[in-house]
């Protein structure tokens, strides 16, 4: 919920012109006739004015019954008046809403329909800890405006074949009261299968204008008259447009800037409908469905479904993944079997019937679980890389998703929606990771989108690459990767008396290759480790690692001056060799070291995060270090303490960085020095511009913990300096 106050300045009307308000696709006014009935449930008086004059009377001109319901009598408007109590304001609002539906109903004839109102007594101010009591308000107001038994005071028969339509607040407007009843609205409009228009209020004061296009909204236009009676039903609700008193505390609720906003010649709607669903029916008409039958797509027993899921796994390039979240779980029967290829698997399911039905499938598979979300708007925020930079670097919650899963969902969105959940997959997906559509290509009735728009929505997004796709007549499967220039990839490894840490280093290094080769094509990476010819176990450590796998290549270096900058200098020209014909832009140089280990998505995320920095993806990314689960724990907690692990980090380290070969060759490639090349490579990259360098979180590798490095000024004596300073200090 936003927290705002009516006396902030808030958003200006000239920005929401600036927008395109005015430009809001048209909503086709419905035919309203005798027998229909429109219930209006807003959270307090003016709400209905404010947001519904136009459609209220646009019912009642076509001669339908209009009943609005007040959850309360907006007797909290003035906490803090020295003149009215709450009584005081209870009593003055229900005359104030006499008179604006009065205004409302003037002039449109003898054939109109009647307008009534009651309120449900409900706590003003309170709402949002109030849910089940508002929604069990707003049932017995619909079932008795369906019935025709309307509440003392005389309400006329609905019904009678007539169609119910209901309006009311758009669940995110902002005010936890709006909010409320508008969640409460949409849940019954959901499982009655009702039409529903949610109007904002408050959002026009808090929100901001790029924030308009994803909600939905449609522009009704008001017909003559309109404005006029809405402006003289505002204006019967003299105690939120004027001050009550000159006293403080009775300053008027609504001021001019914000009673701007409804000056328009229009209204604005999100209309849903069983015609046009969206996320927000997701519950009740999947819970009806789940209810109704144990296994209603046959999950269990179709042949179909079965091959799909097989075809499913087939196409997912790699052999095992990590974190899996699976977005439309239904019960658990593909959660299960992608729980064979991974470590956990998450699975998100709109359906508290279907959640439960999952959570017994799944009895026997400790590392799955499905969870009640529906989505895009329940993402879960302990999924991604929000998670962890909340809670540091020891926090596993927050590591990266490797796999997204989106199979027989995208069709139950809107565009919008669609959208949002694209990007709630893209921040949650480490910089390697992957999504999967999976959707039936036959005609889907009461949705807006079919299976083939899902897959080319996401396909026309410039921010993934297709990787694979398989069509037939029935069924659409595509794998998606994050965009980026590089088509091939070459890892340097400068090493000297390095026996020890190298094979662990390589066996990380080959498990990126396979990562890269996975995401591209066979053959098109590499890794060049530089080891001084008289160093010979490192020599024999290295040998091994390319006996066992021929992508890592030695490279023995003769005598010369120029310590670790000329090996990565000389590594580098041997790496470009191995691929001359594919184009400087297109070709990504890696670095790594000797005593380092690489998550395998390591060489895919940095050329995806380049493409993201610019467009062309000519960019260097300077990526984080993080000490081993083994290192000693005074030491990890002394250098956490200075070290800083988030973006646009001021650290350089030769052992995670990457940029395109013809960036690299640009800036004049590292310099034949005995330590700090990285450093100078990254700040001749920088004079190019600031959007050149990307300094990332995102890509993090496990580097020694060692006290004794390799070169003078490394990391190894930097961590031995910080020792040494937390033992004097302590």
């Amino acid at each position: 919920m936003v927290r705002f106050d009516h006396r902030d300045a808030g958003t200006d009307e000239a920005a929401w012109e600036a927008a395109g308000v005015a430009d809001l696709p048209s909503l086709t006014p419905r035919t309203w006739a005798p027998g229909d009935t429109l219930l209006v449930a807003v959270a307090h008086p003016d709400d209905e004015t404010l947001g519904a004059a136009g459609l209220i009377r646009a019912a009642l001109r076509g001669g339908a019954d209009v009943h609005v319901a007040l959850a309360t009598a907006g007797e909290a408007s003035h906490p803090d008046s020295p003149t009215h109590t709450p009584a005081d304001l209870v009593r003055l609002r229900r005359t104030e809403m006499d008179h604006a539906v009065a205004a409302l109903a003037d002039g449109l004839g003898p054939e109109a329909g009647t307008l009534t109102w009651e309120s449900l007594g409900l706590p003003d101010g309170d709402l949002a800890a109030r849910p089940a009591e508002v929604r069990a308000a707003l049932e017995r107001v619909l079932a008795e405006r369906t019935a025709g038994d309307g509440p003392s005071g005389g309400a006329p028969e609905a019904g009678a074949g007539g169609a119910v339509v209901l309006v009311s607040h758009d669940p995110d407007d902002g005010h936890g009261d709006h909010d409320t009843v508008g969640a409460a609205a949409a849940a019954l409009a959901a499982e009655h299968d009702l039409e529903l228009y949610a109007f904002p209020l408050w959002f026009w004061h808090w929100g901001a204008p790029e924030e308009l296009r994803p909600r939905r909204y449609r522009r009704l236009d008001l017909a003559p008259g309109d404005a006029e009676a809405r402006r003289a039903a505002l204006d019967a609700h003299a105690s939120q447009t004027r001050p009550l008193s000159a006293a403080p505390g009775d300053e008027a609720i609504l001021p001019a800037r914000m009673i701007a906003h409804f000056s328009r010649g229009f209204e604005t709607f999100r209309r849903t409908a069983v015609d046009d669903g969206d996320a927000s029916r997701a519950s009740a008409v999947f819970d009806r469905l789940y209810r109704a039958h144990d296994d209603p797509w046959h999950y269990l027993t179709s042949p179909y479904e079965a091959r799909k899921r097989a075809l499913t796994l087939a196409v997912l390039p790699r052999p095992r993944y990590g974190t899996v979240v699976e977005a439309g779980a239904s019960i658990g029967v593909l959660t299960a079997a992608l729980a064979e290829r991974a470590e956990r698997v998450v699975g998100l399911e709109a359906s508290q019937v279907a959640v439960e039905r999952a959570a017994a499938h799944l009895a026997d598979v400790p590392h799955a679980e499905v969870r009640l979300a529906v989505l895009p708007a329940d993402w879960p925020a302990d999924l991604g890389p929000a998670g962890e930079a909340a809670g540091g670097p020891d926090d596993d919650a927050g590591a990266p998703v490797d796999l997204v899963v989106a199979s027989e969902i995208g069709y139950f969105l809107q565009p919008e929606e669609l959208d949002a959940l694209v990007d709630a997959a893209d921040a949650s997906l480490g910089p390697g990771g992957e999504l999967l559509l999976c959707h039936w290509r036959q005609p889907i009735t009461g949705w807006p989108l079919d299976g083939d728009a899902v897959h080319d929505r996401v396909a026309a997004d410039p921010r993934w690459r297709l990787l694979s796709e398989h069509v037939e007549a029935d069924l659409r499967l595509s794998v998606h990767t994050r965009a980026a220039a590089a088509t091939h990839a070459v890892v340097v490894v400068p090493a000297k008396d390095e026996a020890e840490h190298l094979p662990d280093s390589l066996a990380g290094l080959s498990a990126a290759l396979d990562h890269w080769e996975a995401q591209h094509t066979q053959g098109s990476a590499a890794a060049v480790v530089a080891v001084p010819d008289d160093d010979t176990p490192t020599l024999a450590a290295a040998r091994a690692a390319r006996s066992r796998d021929p992508r890592i290549h030695v490279l023995e270096l003769g005598p010369g001056a120029g310590g670790v900058g000329r090996a990565r200098a000389e590594a580098a020209r041997h790496a470009r060799g191995l691929f001359p014909d594919v184009p400087a832009a297109a070709l990504w140089l890696a670095c790594t070291d000797a005593d380092t280990r690489v998550p395998a998505d390591w060489l895919v995320g940095q050329p995806a995060l380049a493409a993201r920095r610019r467009a062309d993806g000519q960019a260097m990314v300077l990526g984080t270090v993080d000490l081993p689960a083994h290192a000693d724990q005074g030491l990890v907690r002394s250098w956490r303490a200075d070290y800083e692990h988030r973006e646009d980090h001021p650290h350089v380290h030769g052992a995670n960085l990457g940029l395109p070969w013809a960036l690299y060759e640009r800036v004049g490639g590292f310099a034949a020095v005995a330590e700090h090349e990285d450093v100078r490579l990254a700040e001749a990259v920088r004079a190019l511009g600031e959007d050149r360098v990307l300094a990332t979180d995102r890509v993090r590798v496990h580097t020694s913990s060692r006290l004794e490095g390799r070169t003078p000024g490394g990391f190894a004596g930097f961590l031995r300096d910080l020792l040494e300073e937390a033992s004097a200090e302590g």
